[in-house]
């Protein structure tokens, strides 16, 4: 069925829309040129024609108002059989009421009224009022539970242990130099920092710039650098480490030093450390290299304690059972514990990483710092994997093995309750069974010599002359030799093993094997005021290189 049009309705409309009902409609008449802007002149005036397209807006506007009419017309209510009074077969596909539904009504808005009321009463709206009035020293979500009052306790600035001003105490505030709040589990008290406590340090450029951390966890590269890890291969590197603390919320300083082998000579403490690539560690003091010494550590906390160290490689890997208060550099990366221990032309025990400190201390699983059985069996116990303290083979076989079968004949063995440490009984006659000339000299003969390396002296040994020469670096990082300060001569088989002779003797400089030696003089300037001095080197570079380290840069004495 075809929607009904109301002509009658359809044409009173566009008569109203033309401003004329039952006459026709002039192009000028009201509208002129198409710009409604510009209207039409007085009655009897002279009216300027219409300009070229007026009839083609005009039919456009009428077009669109009559397809606006026959929607509407279609809309209305008209009984299903009234006559069609006009064929609208080219309007029926805009004429149709499947879209002429009016919109639903909006629902009422609800506005919330908590004005006066309490915090938590209803709102008016099906909610609840969150910003009501509430009883003195409570806010409206004051304890952290939307539209219920409660109290925001206030410990900003306070003390551990200080009222926070809702009826308790802050369990987070500041305590004394060694102490942490709530440290000893008891919250709001505060207590020493427990022995084993972590320690946990950062990475920085001068002026504490840059810094990047904290970790556990530090390498020292061969171009002077100290990084951390990151999940790279090289890690976040910088100049210094330092700025160390405890990890518990104290944030407790850790300060290192610096100092030679023996704990001699001594700088520090600093919070602040840097390794030259001539293996040495420095703390600032105020000039460009800073106070260099062999070694780093003696880590204390404020109140004394000491704080030691772990070594170990990537991943954690072959960590030392033990900590230990002096590190050194041998080689990047390398730090290494001086305990005696060899490894190759290293002293002591070596790894890349160190890190992992600790607050030491009886109770840290380390028998250190003089602790025995008796006065600590909690790290100085036999079974811990570590033959440290007190245990030997004899009192520890568990952590230090057996006393037989580390070729050495002690600990009360013999050639019969031990041959393979002290060999057949000594005077069978024959050289055998691991005897020699040491344990055996009525079997074995008289021993030969032995070298400065503690080998036997074969027909070929003889005493080699090494230089000794200071090393300092260039502004690329390179060594560069300097001083000679000694010519020392070594009993060896070979140079190569006087050599090592000397590096053993020399450790942190160069042992030269060749070159002549010859002296010579370098002065501090001109005439006025200068000083000059005689240097020994192996050649004029080196001879340069150590006058202008020693504040000698000029060749030749005094003018």
């Amino acid at each position: 069925m075809k929607p009904h049009i109301d002509s009658k309705r359809s044409f009173s409309v566009l008569s109203a829309i033309f401003g004329t009902a039952g006459r026709s409609v002039a192009p000028s008449d009201g509208i002129v040129g198409g710009d409604p802007q510009r209207a039409a002149g007085p009655p009897g005036s002279r009216s300027p024609g219409p300009r070229r397209g007026s009839h083609r807006g005009v039919l456009g506007v009428a077009a669109a108002l009559v397809a606006g009419a026959l929607v509407a017309g279609a809309c209305g209510a008209a009984p299903e059989d009234a006559p069609l009074e006009e064929n609208v077969d080219s309007f029926s596909a805009a004429a149709t009421c499947e879209t002429c539904e009016p919109p639903d009504d909006p629902p009422p808005v609800c506005t919330p009224s908590c004005t006066g009321k309490s915090c938590g009463a209803s709102n008016g709206c099906g909610g609840k009022c969150a910003n009501g009035s509430c009883p003195a020293g409570t806010t409206c979500g004051g304890g952290g539970v939307y539209a219920q009052c409660g109290c925001t306790p206030q410990c900003s600035g306070k003390s551990c242990g200080a009222p926070d001003g809702c009826g308790g105490i802050c369990t987070s505030g500041s305590c004394p130099y060694g102490q942490a709040c709530g440290t000893a589990g008891v919250p709001g008290q505060c207590s020493t920092l427990p022995i084993g406590q972590g320690v946990e340090c950062f990475v920085f450029n001068d002026g504490y710039t840059n810094m990047a951390g904290p970790s556990q966890a530090v390498y020292l590269t061969d171009t002077g650098q100290a990084c951390i890890p990151d999940g790279t291969p090289g890690g976040t590197c910088r100049k210094w480490f330092g700025r160390c603390r405890t990890t518990d919320p104290s944030h407790t300083p850790v300060l290192f030093s610096v100092f030679n082998a023996g704990k001699v000579d001594m700088v520090g403490p600093s919070d602040a450390v840097y390794s030259r690539s001539t293996r040495q560690a420095c703390i600032p003091d105020g000039t460009s290299t800073g106070a260099c010494r062999q070694l780093f550590g003696v880590a204390k906390l404020p109140d004394g304690r000491p704080v030691e160290c772990k070594l170990f490689d990537d991943g954690g890997a072959q960590k030392t059972k033990f900590t230990d208060d002096e590190i050194y550099v041998s080689g990047w990366p390398k730090a290494c514990f001086p305990n005696g221990i060899g490894d190759g032309f290293n002293y002591g025990m070596c790894r890349k990483w160190f890190g992992e400190c600790m607050v030491a201390g009886c109770g840290d699983g380390a028998c250190n710092n003089g602790e025995t059985p008796s006065t600590c069996p909690s790290d100085c116990k036999c079974g811990d994997g570590v033959c440290n303290g007190n245990e030997w083979c004899g009192s520890c076989s568990q952590d230090c093995g057996s006393c037989c079968g580390n070729h050495v004949c002690d600990n009360n063995e013999t050639c019969s309750s031990c041959s393979q440490d002290c060999g057949a009984c000594c005077g069978n006659g024959v050289c055998d069974n691991n005897e020699n000339c040491e344990s055996c000299s009525k079997d074995c003969g008289v021993c030969p010599p032995k070298t400065c390396s503690g080998e036997f002296a074969g027909p070929q040994a003889q005493n080699f002359p090494v230089g000794v020469e200071e090393v300092y670096v260039d502004v690329y990082g390179q060594p560069v030799y300097g001083c000679l300060i000694a010519r020392p001569v070594y009993f060896a088989n070979t140079l190569d093993e006087a050599a090592l002779c000397g590096g053993n003797a020399y450790p942190y400089h160069h042992i030269a094997t060749s070159g002549t030696v010859g002296t010579y003089v370098y002065h501090t300037g001109t005439a006025n005021g200068c000083a000059s001095s005689t240097f020994a080197a192996l050649s004029s570079s080196a001879a340069a290189a150590c006058g202008y380290m020693h504040g000698y840069p000029y060749e030749g004495p005094c003018p």
